[in-house]
């Protein structure tokens, strides 16, 4: 393919990364830590004031302060400051998120120019610009732009390291990286140092196919026991061939085109290499632990879980730099695409383009909530409680997906209370105890057969294109509820 055909190609993604940040909604992991933040702005501690995102109960929450006890410091450091300077909103934080993700691309571009030449780095960062994850995190403000970006800095140090042995000082950004990803992830900061030991062990043996496939499975088995669930259930090979199958499309065949791993012949290649199938047998055991965690959480069926959460291995996208700079590496003369895969290469490049227009197109994601919760904002009153009535899987999630919009400073009373639609709240709401202060509900897409007895709907501003499902009542009975 011609330099030009990479230009138009850099050019077209980094269009889908404009209409991404302003088209998608933000999704539902970036609203939680647009909760935490907030909170911590207001009063010096992030919690999550409306309840633990994974309840006790499968049909409803208890409304309780759920602190976030340190984790994800630093991107929640990144999001503050961002919110301090240009205030906190839905525009805002879509402006922070294409920021990193363009800043990503300039850092691809400028390492792989520094590291090998001008025209590697202009086809790497053209391919990764029309890669659906990274307009998909660009979009929907996940962390994937930012920890690719410092991956590609730190294995731009690792080349450097191996090849200046005697200099110490490029494995400080490595080191350094390791501690920042980890705060971005929530994890322990006793993983990165158990990471560094378990790779300097591996480095030093001969590790086949069965070897990273025993290490996938025991990565998943710590996640599954570190989240309380008992990993004796076939699940837990489902979701480990399903991960499986979702690092196969997402780096196989959408950054390496199916292309056979070359004999590695550079000793420096083969480190990095050796370093990167460790790291990607891991994340695979831990995208399928977090698979069956969360299946367990929500009382749903593992398939359902793979549904709902069916972009989870773009975790995988940290990879996406180091597995071509193994080949660039170990070939100098190396492209990404050779005259023996050009057919299946322009397929793979033709079929993300298309995918990220149909994305765009139709399906960008739901935000009802966040058009609720902005429409709240203006007519709710102190100590007035929602009811958010969700049978999603991931519906406390969902229901702080309208904490922005509702309550961008932190600062007010009111509190929601999820329930399922088969849980009873009618009921409840006639008893005048655990909802006593409910004065609104909020329906989520799944919907609500009728309305029940003294509430009134309320007419949604649907200016935003939003699922007709969701539903905004408001409490109108002839006298104050639950007097």
């Amino acid at each position: 393919m011609e330099r030009r055909h990479w230009k138009v190609i850099l050019i077209v993604g980094i269009a889908f990364h404009v209409l991404a940040a302003f088209m998608m909604p933000l999704g539902l992991d970036a609203h939680v830590h647009v909760t935490y933040v907030t909170d911590e702005m207001n009063d010096g501690e992030g919690h999550l004031e409306w309840g633990k995102l994974r309840q006790e109960s499968t049909e409803g929450s208890i409304p309780e302060e759920t602190p976030s006890d340190g984790k994800w410091f630093a991107w929640h450091l990144i999001i503050q400051i961002w919110f301090t300077v240009f205030g906190t909103s839905v525009g805002a934080l879509h402006a922070l998120s294409l920021g990193i993700g363009l800043v990503c691309l300039s850092t691809i571009f400028l390492a792989t120019k520094y590291l090998f030449n001008e025209e590697r780095a202009l086809e790497i960062t053209a391919l990764a610009s029309i890669y659906p994850p990274l307009i998909r995190a660009t979009g929907r403000f996940y962390q994937e732009s930012a920890i690719l970006m410092i991956v590609t800095i730190a294995t731009c140090c690792i080349i450097k390291g191996l090849q200046n042995r005697g200099d110490n000082r490029w494995w400080i950004f490595p080191a350094i990286a390791m501690f920042v990803i980890a705060s971005f992830k929530g994890m322990p900061l006793w993983m990165p140092l158990l990471a560094v030991g378990g790779l300097a062990i591996l480095q030093r043996v001969s590790v086949n196919i069965v070897g990273y496939v025993s290490l996938a499975l025991l990565m998943e088995v710590f996640v599954v026991y570190r989240n309380g669930v008992s990993p004796l259930t076939i699940d837990i090979f489902v979701a480990l061939l399903a991960s499986s199958l979702g690092a196969i499309i997402f780096l196989y065949f959408a950054v390496l085109f199916a292309r056979p791993s070359p004999e590695i012949q550079d000793n420096d290649s083969f480190l990095l290499q050796k370093g990167t199938y460790v790291i990607l047998a891991s994340l695979i055991g831990w995208v399928a632990g977090l698979w069956v965690s969360e299946a367990n959480f929500s009382g749903a069926s593992l398939f359902d879980t793979l549904l709902t959460l069916r972009n989870n291995p773009r975790y995988l996208t940290l990879l996406f730099v180091p597995l071509l700079y193994i080949r660039f590496l170990n070939d100098r003369t190396y492209r990404l695409i050779s005259e023996e895969s050009s057919r299946i290469a322009y397929l793979f490049i033709v079929g993300m383009i298309a995918t990220n227009i149909v994305v765009l197109s139709l399906s960008t994601g739901e935000r009802g909530t966040e058009v609720i919760g902005e429409q709240l904002n203006d007519e709710i009153e102190e100590h007035q409680d929602i009811l958010f009535i969700s049978d999603s899987n991931v519906a406390m999630h969902r229901m702080y997906s309208m904490h922005l919009t509702l309550d961008p400073q932190s600062d007010k009373t009111n509190t929601a209370i999820w329930r399922t639609a088969e849980s009873g709240w009618e009921v409840e709401l006639q008893q005048c105890e655990a909802l006593k202060n409910i004065h609104w509900i909020v329906v989520d897409y799944t919907g609500l057969d009728e309305t029940p007895e003294g509430w009134k709907s309320v007419e949604i501003d649907r200016k935003s294109s939003i699922n007709p499902g969701y539903q905004l009542l408001v409490w109108a009975g002839e006298s104050i509820r639950c007097t």
